[in-house]
């Protein structure tokens, strides 16, 4: 019996679906034990509990594949030796995510497996930079903005890189271009988005820029997209362009490899300039665009689906699903002055704040499962999880589909009353 999310910790969900699971196992084994013989009643407990020793084992399994896998990253003296186990490492995490559908405990093991391999490609980059005799690695501070920075990295997921070093580094740019061409030949990074590099001084001024160049919707535009619930145009992307930053990117913002003092004080620049941008209206303005996006149900309770093209009859699932619940959820939070987590930490916040009844905010839970459970299944197909066919739902997929979208714009609703109240 696959859990919606897993418990993790103070989950949310650990309050009712845990709950609801142990109380429907009583509710079925005390009702077995009192209309069958204690013969039959004892056979149905052993089949129960033979299945939690079979999980039990799988998952002992699991562990020691994951660690053996773990160990070889670990001893690999070359990029080349890291491709086949990393190849290997998400065949048997499809495994998992095949048996379980557990979406948190997917993600938690795609980003240990990252962790690791940029680990390596940052250690191969200060050998190389050794062998061909231009110094040891200077000192830097490696952070990362996606979905990594929201925990949650899939099968393949999207990132963003800066690399930060100290004001005196005369061997940096040597290192940059060793750890980029590393990234690549260990897989991390396909090279379309170029690694943000510099010091703290041109990190101040490239969050500077990052806000200069936003421009304000006009006003017109803005009140077009602000209503989420009528038929809407496909908005204009708010994702950064190739070599930008987007404001609201700063949010997903994290620590990975180097220097943790260097990276702190980067975190505590882009944390000042995301608190000062967030009362400021052009940001306001943004984030009414952002909490308007049109989501995949259109008129009538219809799907939104691409006319022409390559993907003619197929749905978004990234645009009209993943971004209206992931993008709305970050400017919620950096509206509570929350910059940090991922989309269930900020719904958990949400919820505790008193913006979400414990009602939405498990339905909002399931809504991130079902998304999230779309784009790695057609990932594991090969697909980037852009894009689903409705016709391929089952009646309990489409269901799901369709109360996760519900849920959605529910929470547009609360945040477009939020942003509105606040001028």
């Amino acid at each position: 019996m696959p859990m919606l999310l897993g418990t993790k910790g103070d989950d949310i969900l650990k309050w009712s679906v845990s709950t609801e699971l142990v109380a429907c196992l009583k509710s079925k084994l005390a009702l077995k034990w009192e209309q069958s013989p204690s013969g039959e009643a004892h056979s149905f407990q052993e089949k129960y509990l033979g299945s939690l020793r079979e999980e039990l084992g799988y998952e002992a399994q699991l562990t020691r594949e994951l660690d053996a896998l773990n160990e070889g990253i670990g001893e690999a003296d070359s990029p080349a030796q890291l491709l086949p186990l990393q190849a290997r490492y998400r065949e048997v995490v499809a495994t998992h995510f095949r048996r379980r559908r557990s979406v948190l405990a997917l993600c938690g093991l795609c980003c240990e497996l990252h962790d690791r391999v940029l680990a390596k490609a940052l250690n191969f980059a200060g050998e190389r930079m050794l062998q061909l005799g231009q110094g040891s690695a200077p000192g830097y501070a490696l952070l990362v903005s996606g979905d990594r920075g929201r925990c949650e990295q899939t099968l393949k997921g999207a990132n963003r890189y800066f690399l930060l070093h100290e004001e005196q580094a005369p061997r940096f740019l040597l290192f940059r271009r060793q750890v980029a061409a590393l990234m690549q030949e260990c897989g991390l990074q396909g090279g379309e988005v170029p690694i943000w590099h510099g010091s703290l001084r041109g990190w101040s001024s490239f969050l500077g820029e990052a806000f200069a160049r936003e421009e304000p919707p006009a006003p017109e535009n803005l009140l077009a997209a602000l209503p989420p619930f009528a038929a809407a145009p496909s908005p204009q992307s708010h994702e950064p362009a190739a070599g930008e930053l987007g404001p609201v990117e700063l949010a997903d913002l994290i620590f990975v490899q180097g220097e943790a003092a260097l990276a702190a004080e980067a975190l505590a620049a882009a944390a000042r300039t995301m608190q000062a941008e967030c009362s400021r209206d052009p940001f306001l303005q943004l984030a009414r665009q952002t909490i308007g996006r049109p989501v995949a149900l259109g008129r009538f309770g219809g799907w939104r689906l691409e006319r022409s093209g390559a993907h003619k009859g197929e749905l978004k699932l990234k645009e009209f699903a993943l971004d209206p619940l992931v993008m709305t959820l970050r400017v919620l939070a950096l509206q509570l002055g929350n910059r940090a987590g991922g989309s269930v930490d900020r719904i958990r916040l949400l919820q505790e704040k008193g913006f979400l009844d414990v009602e939405l905010a498990e339905r909002l839970l399931q809504a991130f499962q079902c998304i999230m459970q779309l784009r790695i299944l057609l990932e594991m197909r090969g697909e980037d999880g852009s894009f689903c066919n409705p016709e391929e739902f089952s009646p309990e997929t489409e269901s799901r589909f369709r109360s996760a979208l519900e849920a959605v714009l529910g929470l547009q609703k609360i945040g477009y009353q939020r942003l509105v109240a606040q001028g």
